[in-house]
């Protein structure tokens, strides 16, 4: 097949360069054909010497197989994996985040002791949705797997840097072979750099799976191959949508925008084999939640965690939890600068790919359809529906999987005059990696909303995105540098409007407003202290023991001020055992209220865990139970780093069962 090239002197048809092959595309050529196969760098070659880039349309071209060495490869793959690492020590990631509310550690029970916590409370939790924390299984499986493996901290990091491999792999495949090794290390950067991610996987809340999950799907989904290796990479999609979904509740809708957005274009694009891709989807499913069924069953405890998360969605969907969970006012989002971050990327997106619609590669197409729908689902949800999808951090951190691979392909579109230039290339990612560093060396962004700087910011973003574009009309060296200038402008107000802090005094009528994460600190911050209270955490299940039978049941007493950022870790070890709510110190003295009183009568637990940073009120607790005939059976000190956790187990002889002997 020849292209038909447009009439123009062979000084005009100099050609467009095809990024990772070295080779020239006359410019004017009308491509006819079915499918685009180019053969990419690096990229998987079909047995006729091509690679299937996904473009689905109309024109065909076919280039040579550019050979290199086979260690060249295996450079670039160990550089791939160990990227988490070498982001890790350059900009000093803050290794573990704070936990701003008990979720987490609702999360680390099941992950440290999960039998245990069954035994205790599956009978009174179970009629409400209260284990809906054991049925996130797409989470919960492979860090109780980390942990039997590795221990509680070792286990921890070990499924983060898993985590961020399953974004960063097949991002920077992505990249790579759609604009060549350069924009595969923007991926890796854009990922690995980002507040929000990074925070994500600082905790033990499964919004660290899915923004994984979903990035990851989304890259392989899009990913240009050979014709043979494409349902390959679709049945690898399929199984992180599969995770995702039963990794948290939030992740469904994740899911369906991507599936749904995956279908649409495959129909406007691409319909031969669609039917047979759906069937494999459709199989991978049920595969994978069959896995997943007898994993948990495995390791966990508890096979059914369809019929949890089914009762969950049903209680939490009741006017009471709603009214609870989700803010009447919403007037709140006027005062979280961060969610003007995906509109803000998406509006530079269209700058970078403003194009006839059918000119544009599929791969890009798809990448900016996804994250669109991904933000629409989450509006509605939040604005029209009963979810708090973005007014909990929790919740709306998983957006940002979508929202980091549109912004890498945006940068990269945007450096696309630089990539035949064997230096400038590699402008953009130091931009990247040089931005965040700077903000590292002066960490002080000052608080404020949408207006008017959040506006104002997010304006800048899509603004540099079109002065980048227009770089491209200079002449090379002028070009390089004002392309440089306006990434540093797009990346720069990207970071800011993601850091700035919550304005003070935003709390609105109606407005639950959970506290701020912490995505200031997240370059450059330490998380030694949130380490050591991770650790006295999972050390308390041994502490405390095993239940001695069923439904014996165990309520928390804090002996000291529970409110952030005073007592952090005993926040997190209360958290520990706090599904059905802990005992209440008005005032801070270790008196038993009347609410304190109602709430023994009405659990009857076998046992009571008495925390505090200090042992001072331990005797007048001690003294205040005497009509529930206490008795002392452990007593210690958890010692972590600069942390220490004195820890009373209290049988109550009142409402403690004794197992009968068996005979």
């Amino acid at each position: 097949m020849r292209p038909r090239t447009s009439a123009a002197s062979p000084s005009q048809q100099t050609g467009v360069l095809i990024p990772g092959t070295g080779s020239m595309f006359p410019r004017g050529a009308d491509w006819t054909g079915d499918a685009i196969e180019i053969e990419l760098m690096g990229a998987p070659a079909d047995r006729a010497g091509t690679v299937d880039v996904g473009v689905h349309q109309r024109g065909a071209a076919r280039q040579p197989i550019l050979t290199r060495p086979g260690w060249a490869g295996w450079l670039e793959a160990i550089g791939v994996a160990l990227s988490p690492a070498v982001a890790a020590l350059l900009l000093r990631l803050r290794l573990m985040a704070p936990s701003v509310q008990p979720d987490p550690a609702l999360h680390t029970t099941y992950i440290v002791d999960p039998r245990d916590f069954f035994v205790r409370f599956d009978g009174l939790l179970a009629g409400e949705g209260g284990l809906r924390e054991a049925s996130r299984v797409g989470f919960l499986v492979p860090a109780r797997l980390a942990y039997l493996a590795f221990g509680a901290v070792p286990g921890f990091f070990v499924l983060r840097y898993v985590l961020a491999l399953i974004v960063v792999a097949p991002v920077y495949l992505l990249l790579r072979r759609l604009y060549g090794p350069p924009a595969g290390v923007v991926g890796i950067l854009v990922v690995l750099s980002s507040p929000v991610i990074v925070t994500a996987w600082g905790t033990d809340y499964p919004d660290s799976a899915v923004v994984s999950y979903a990035a990851g799907a989304l890259a392989c989904l899009a990913m240009p191959c050979a014709t043979r290796w494409r349902r390959a990479w679709l049945a690898a999609g399929g199984v992180l949508l599969v995770l995702t979904a039963w990794s948290h509740g939030i992740g469904v809708p994740l899911a369906g925008a991507t599936l749904v957005s995956y279908l649409g274009v495959r129909l406007v694009r691409d319909r031969a084999g669609l039917l047979g891709d759906l069937a494999l989807l459709a199989g991978v499913a049920v595969a994978v939640t069959g896995l997943l069924i007898a994993a948990s069953g495995v390791v966990l405890g508890h096979a059914d965690f369809i019929k949890p998360t089914w009762q969950a969605y049903r209680y939490l969907s009741t006017p009471a939890q709603t009214a609870r969970w989700h803010s009447s006012n919403p007037r709140w989002v006027l005062y979280v600068a961060y969610l003007l971050v995906p509109p803000a990327v998406l509006g530079a997106f269209a700058v970078a790919v403003a194009r006839r619609v059918r000119a544009l590669p599929t791969p890009v197409l798809l990448v900016g359809v996804v994250a669109t729908a991904q933000l629409v689902a989450y509006v509605w949800l939040q604005f029209a529906g009963n979810v708090g999808a973005l007014e909990e951090h929790y919740f709306s951190s998983p957006l940002w999987s979508g929202v980091c691979v549109a912004l890498a392909v945006t940068v990269a579109e945007l450096s696309r005059p630089l990539f035949d230039r064997p230096l400038a290339r590699w402008l953009p990612a130091a931009v990247l990696l040089a931005v965040p560093l700077g903000y590292e060396a002066y960490p002080h962004v000052p608080s404020f909303g949408w207006a008017p700087f959040g506006i104002i910011l997010a304006a800048v973003v899509v603004a540099a995105a079109a002065a980048a574009r227009a770089c491209a009309r200079f002449g090379p060296q002028l070009a390089a540098t004002a392309t440089g200038l306006a990434l540093v402008v797009l990346s720069g107000a990207i970071l800011v409007l993601t850091v700035a802090p919550i304005p003070q005094g935003s709390h609105l009528p109606g407005n639950p407003f959970p506290p701020a994460p912490a995505y200031s600190s997240a370059l450059g911050g330490s998380g030694t202290v949130y380490i050591d209270g991770y650790r006295i955490a999972t050390e308390l299940p041994g502490f405390v023991g095993p239940a001695t039978y069923p439904g014996e049941g165990l309520l928390v007493w804090p002996l000291t001020s529970w409110t952030p950022p005073s007592a952090d870790y005993v926040v997190y070890a209360l958290g520990m055992y706090d599904r059905i709510n802990h005992l209440h110190l008005p005032g801070n003295s270790p008196e038993l209220a009347w609410g304190d009183r109602y709430l023994l009568k009405t659990v009857r637990p076998g046992q009571l865990l008495l925390l505090g940073s200090s042992a001072a009120s331990f005797p007048a607790a001690l003294r205040s139970l005497t009509p529930y005939q206490p008795t002392l059976t452990r007593a210690g000190e958890l010692h972590s780093g600069a942390l220490v956790l004195h820890v009373w187990v209290i049988r109550l002889g009142v409402y403690y069962h004794p197992p009968k002997s068996v005979g």
